[in-house]
C-alpha cells in the first residue's frame, strides 16, 4: 500500500464530509450529483493508495482509476446543469456518450496496444455522439464536433499514440465541465472561481500527462499540484453552497416566502425610492392596498392549502398587470399592495386600479374548482394626498376598509384630486367543473367577511 497518498486522502474525505453536511441545509439535486462526482473521485483516489510493487494487479487499479476520472468527469458536467435539456435528456445523452469513452479507457487501462483493439470504441462514438446530438440535442453543431473529436481519437490511435488519444479525451470531458460551470454559476461567485480553475488545471493536467511520464523529473511536483485540484473543486463547492444560502437568506430577509413578492420591508424601501423618483420628476404617485373579499371564507371551507395557492394565483396575475418599474408587495395575510409610478392624472390612477381589479376578478382554477375572486381596493395619492410615506399608506388602508364595510354598491372617495373607488363586494362563487359537467353550474356562495 502506497501511504503516501493518505494525507491527501484525509483532507479529500474531510471536505467532502463538510459538503454532506451543507447538503442537509441546502436540498437540491446539484448538491447529490456534487457529492456523487466527488466520491468517484474519492475511489480513484483510494485506488491510487494500492498502486505498489506488492499491491493490487496494475491492470485491475489502472482501469479503476481511468473509469473514475471519466465517471467523474461526466457526472460534473451533468451537475452543472445545461437548462436548455431537461433532466432526463441530459442524463440519456451523457449516457449514451460515456459508454464508448468507457470503453476507450477500459481498453486502455487493460493495457491493450494494439490498434484494432479500440475501434469497437471509436465505431461507436462516430454512430452515437452525431446521432445523440441530433436527436436529443437538435443541434448540428454538436454532431460535427462529435464527429471531428472521435476522428481525432481515430487518427491518434492508428498512429500507436494510445497514450494521447486517452488522457486528451479525459482534458477535453474536464474543459466542458470547467466551461459549462463557467457559464452557469454567479459570476460573482468566489467559488465559482475555485471550481473552473480546478477543472481547467485538471484538463490541462490530462493534456500534459503524456509528456511528464516520460520527464521524472517533474513527476513529485505534478503529482502535488494534481492532489491540490481535488481540494480545489471541493472547496470551491462549498464556497457555492454557502454563497447560495447566504443569498436565499437574504432574499427570505425581503420577500414573501408563499408568493415570491417583496414584503413590508422591501415595500418599505420601494416606497421610499418611488416618492424620490416622483419628486425629481414632479409626476404623481398612486398607492393601492388591496384586500380579497371572503378569503377567510376560502381557508375555513377549502382549507389553508386551497387559500394558499388562491394567494399564489393572485400573485401572479398582479405580477403580470402592473408596469416592469412599479411594485406589488405582499403585506400579510391576503392583504397586497401596488406602487405605481407617473400617473399623468387622477383619472389614469383610476384605470390602473380599475385594470389591476379586472385582472383579479378572471374565473381561475385550484384542483378543478374554478373560483371568481373579488378585492377591495383603497387608493391614495403622492403628494396630493399625503406627502409622508405613513400617511399615504394610513389613507389607502381606511378607503380600503370603507368599501369593504359597503359591499352592495360601488363607492366613490373624494379627497383632493383622488377619486378611489372599487367593486362591489361579491360573493364568490366556487363550483367544480366535473359538477358544471354533470348539472350545470352549481354554486357554492361565501359571505363578504374577511
Amino acid at each position: 500500500m502506497n501511504y503516501a497518498f493518505l494525507p491527501d486522502l484525509s483532507a479529500l474525505t474531510i471536505l467532502m464530509v463538510i459538503l454532506l453536511l451543507l447538503r442537509h441545509r441546502h436540498s437540491e439535486q446539484r448538491a447529490d450529483a456534487w457529492l456523487l462526482g466527488l466520491f468517484i473521485t474519492w475511489v480513484e483516489a483510494v485506488a491510487h493508495t494500492f498502486y505498489a510493487p506488492q499491491g493490487m494487479p496494475p491492470s485491475v487499479l489502472h482501469v479503476t482509476v481511468l473509469s473514475c476520472y471519466l465517471l467523474a468527469g461526466l457526472v460534473f458536467i451533468f451537475a452543472a446543469r445545461d437548462q436548455r435539456l431537461s433532466r432526463h435528456s441530459r442524463l440519456l445523452y451523457l449516457s449514451l456518450n460515456g459508454l464508448p469513452l468507457l470503453v476507450l479507457t477500459t481498453t486502455y487501462g487493460l493495457n491493450l496496444r494494439v490498434s484494432h483493439a479500440y475501434i469497437p470504441a471509436v465505431v461507436l462514438g462516430l454512430l452515437i455522439g452525431p446521432v445523440s446530438s441530433i436527436v436529443l440535442r437538435r443541434n448540428w453543431r454538436y454532431a460535427a464536433l462529435s464527429v471531428l473529436a472521435w476522428a481525432s481519437i481515430g487518427m491518434l490511435v492508428s498512429q500507436g499514440r494510445f497514450r494521447q488519444a486517452v488522457y486528451w479525451t479525459l482534458a477535453g470531458v474536464y474543459a466542458i465541465a470547467a466551461l459549462n460551470f463557467q457559464q452557469r454559476l454567479e459570476a460573482r461567485s468566489t467559488g465559482r472561481l475555485a471550481i473552473v480553475t480546478g477543472f481547467s488545471i485538471w484538463a490541462l493536467f490530462f493534456i500534459l500527462h503524456p509528456w511528464i511520464v516520460t520527464h521524472a523529473a517533474y513527476t513529485d511536483i505534478a503529482s502535488h499540484v494534481w492532489n491540490m485540484q481535488k481540494s480545489l473543486i471541493s472547496i470551491g463547492m462549498i464556497l457555492v453552497m454557502l454563497e447560495e444560502q447566504a443569498a436565499k437568506s437574504q432574499w427570505l430577509a425581503l420577500h414573501d416566502d408563499l408568493t415570491g413578492l417583496p414584503n413590508r420591508r422591501m415595500f418599505s424601501s420601494n416606497l421610499n425610492k418611488a416618492i424620490e423618483h416622483s419628486d425629481r420628476r414632479k409626476t404623481s404617485l398612486a398607492l393601492v392596498v388591496l384586500d380579497l373579499n371572503g378569503f377567510k371564507k376560502i381557508n375555513d371551507s377549502l382549507g389553508h392549502m386551497v387559500g394558499d395557492q388562491v394567494l399564489r394565483e393572485v400573485s401572479t396575475t398582479l405580477r403580470k398587470n402592473v408596469r416592469a418599474y412599479d411594485t406589488v408587495a405582499r403585506l400579510g395575510g391576503d392583504e397586497f399592495i401596488i406602487v405605481a409610478t407617473d400617473m399623468a392624472d387622477d383619472s389614469a390612477a383610476q384605470r390602473f386600479a380599475d385594470s389591476i381589479r379586472h385582472a383579479i376578478e378572471q374565473p381561475i382554477v385550484i384542483n378543478g374548482q374554478s373560483m371568481m375572486i373579488t378585492a377591495s381596493l383603497g387608493i391614495a395619492i403622492y403628494p396630493d394626498d399625503a406627502k409622508d410615506e405613513a400617511k399615504l399608506l394610513r389613507l389607502a388602508d381606511q378607503r380600503m376598509y370603507l368599501l369593504k364595510k359597503r359591499p352592495t354598491q360601488p363607492m366613490r372617495i373624494e379627497a383632493g384630486s383622488l377619486i378611489a373607488s372599487a367593486a362591489a363586494d361579491r360573493a364568490l362563487p366556487v363550483h367544480s367543473r366535473a359538477s358544471v359537467a354533470a348539472s350545470g353550474p352549481s354554486s357554492k356562495y361565501f359571505s363578504s367577511a374577511s
